[in-house]
């Protein structure tokens, strides 16, 4: 029993280092001679109340300093250019809007990259990364997170575990499959229109629109990159609302077994076991799982440097990731939370 505790510890473990390590390997490789695409257009989804106004005026001012053509669809009436009302009859959820765009604004032969109302881009590059990509018969692709701080340092401190998988775990899926198994996130969230009118509106709606997305490209055979721009997220303002956010997700993880991908609660149950097996280092000595474990812990020390708090609190706290997601699968959201962003 022992031996095959062992060797079950040393081959996730490895498999899972094996993923991490050619994911940061895979690095996208642009020409820097690639001229930018022209035929694009940024698309900012909001619900457009009084909580997430303050991180809109961010994000659009941020698209106005890097001279991109965007638009804004909205659930309300807002008091900026570049707005589009979602009729009431068509909204209700992310889900709806995005459909209603696809189905009444989008164009076949445009570029469209989504913002989440709290997230912007930090450069243009994305643009010559749609121009290369966009010629080698890719269809969509993702930008890498960066988290900023919001009201609360320790939701920020562990956010930055997303910025860590976006350069391994989501990279390799992007950059080295070619297929988004992972999912995809709602921030710069690339597609062309001739597949966004296809896909979205066919996909059903979802508190978890983004992932599933993914599993429909992946479904189709599509191929999909990773952008070399960095876009910046707003974290959480409270560890509730980093909670909820979380347990939202795990509705992704129902979706993966409905399109038969093993990836995303596969992932999860390992990063569960990765933790649990922690004290059998005691028992065993370093193995493969115990490896990921730490470097997982470093990315948590990382995050708790940067937000300036003590390691100690941050570590104990990073169990909240799954947790809050064990708590989403118990009982699944049924409809979008607006997190508290202002």
């Amino acid at each position: 029993m022992i031996d095959v505790l062992l060797l079950a510890l040393n081959a996730a473990g490895g498999v899972y280092l094996f993923v991490l390590a050619a994911g940061a390997l895979k690095r996208p490789r642009v020409p820097p001679e690639t001229p930018p695409v022209d035929n694009y257009l940024v698309v900012v989804v909001t619900v457009g109340t009084e909580k997430v106004l303050p991180a809109l005026r961010e994000t659009v001012a941020q698209l106005r300093r890097l001279g991109l053509r965007y638009v804004v669809v909205s659930s309300r009436p807002l008091d900026m250019p570049n707005v589009l009302v979602v009729p009431k009859d068509q909204d209700g959820t992310k889900y709806k809007a995005v459909r209603w765009f696809a189905l009444s604004h989008a164009r076949p032969d445009t570029w469209y990259i989504f913002l989440d109302d709290d997230s912007y881009p930090l450069d243009t590059k994305f643009l010559q990364d749609i121009a290369y990509y966009g010629a080698k018969g890719y269809v969509a692709g993702n930008g890498v997170l960066i988290p900023r701080p919001g009201r609360s340092a320790l939701a920020y401190a562990l956010d930055w575990i997303r910025h860590f998988d976006d350069l391994t775990r989501f990279r390799f899926a992007l950059e080295g499959l070619r297929r988004p198994i992972f999912g995809m996130h709602g921030e710069l969230l690339i597609i062309r229109g001739d597949v966004l009118r296809e896909v979205w509106p066919a996909m059903g709606d979802t508190v978890t629109e983004d992932f599933r997305l993914a599993m429909e490209l992946v479904r189709r055979r599509y191929r999909t990159f990773q952008s070399r721009t960095y876009v910046s997220i707003k974290s959480p303002n409270s560890l509730r609302d980093f909670i909820r956010q979380r347990a939202r997700w795990a509705n992704a993880l129902g979706d993966a077994v409905r399109y038969r991908n093993p990836a995303p609660p596969l992932s999860t149950a390992l990063a569960a076991f990765f933790s649990a097996a922690i004290p059998l280092t005691a028992i065993y000595g370093p193995t493969s799982a115990t490896a990921v474990a730490a470097v997982y812990a470093a990315v948590y020390i990382y995050g708790s440097l940067k937000a300036k708090r003590y390691i100690i609190d941050v570590l104990l706290a990073s169990p909240l990731e799954l947790l809050a997601m064990l708590a989403g699968v118990i009982h699944r959201p049924k409809r979008f939370y607006v997190i508290d962003k202002s």
